[in-house]
């Protein structure tokens, strides 16, 4: 027999999700912690083994030791400290749904360093500023800075909210002078532009 899920029940995959990013956020912090305070066991045990072989006193492998020995332990104790804290980077990196933010706009400034070489190689300038007006590049870059300026206020970061702020204002107005004026007017009206399918 099939089930079929109440309506309650169909949110919770959404539910679930948010509360797994959540998770492995908390997660995230706590491995970071883990490193950055992970020298400080490894070095009260390197104290403690140097300060039981001066005195003569605990395990038969540690009393026994030479200096050579007790240096090589040392070095052991070391690699373990650098071994966890590489682990549990790596953990970091599989679990942290931040990792990749922000990184298209290293893709988009490559796109664009890419176009200028076309341009200092011959391309039609025509049809360039044509698709940067059709595009929708600069409108979505104004509408990105606005949002991160609207998080930084909810942070309470007034000076950066105003400093992206400014650069909206100067996009806007840079953004006049290649042809956008409607499309920025119907941003400033309504938020994100939606370009009109004919």
């Amino acid at each position: 027999m099939t089930h079929i899920p109440a309506p309650a029940e169909q949110h919770l995959p959404g539910i679930d999700t948010r509360r797994s990013v959540t998770a492995r956020r908390c997660a995230v912090r706590a491995l970071r912690r883990v490193v950055q305070f992970s020298d400080i066991p490894f070095t009260a045990g390197a104290l403690a083994m140097l300060v039981m072989w001066a005195a003569h006193t605990g395990p038969a492998w540690l009393t026994s030791a030479n200096e050579w020995m007790l240096l090589l332990y040392g070095v052991l104790l070391y690699g373990a400290n650098r071994f966890v804290d590489a682990l549990v980077e790596g953990t970091i990196d599989l679990l942290d749904p931040d990792r990749w933010d922000g990184d298209v706009a290293y893709e988009l400034a490559l796109g664009l360093t890419e176009l200028r070489a076309d341009i200092d190689n011959g391309a039609d300038i025509d049809d360039v500023l044509d698709s940067l007006r059709s595009s929708d590049l600069v409108p979505e870059l104004l509408a990105t800075l606005r949002a991160m300026a609207a998080g930084y206020l909810a942070r309470g970061d007034e000076e950066e909210n105003q400093r992206l702020l400014t650069a909206v204002l100067h996009l806007r107005n840079a953004d006049q002078y290649i042809g956008y004026g409607s499309e920025m007017d119907a941003l400033e009206a309504g938020g994100a532009f939606q370009k009109n399918s004919q």
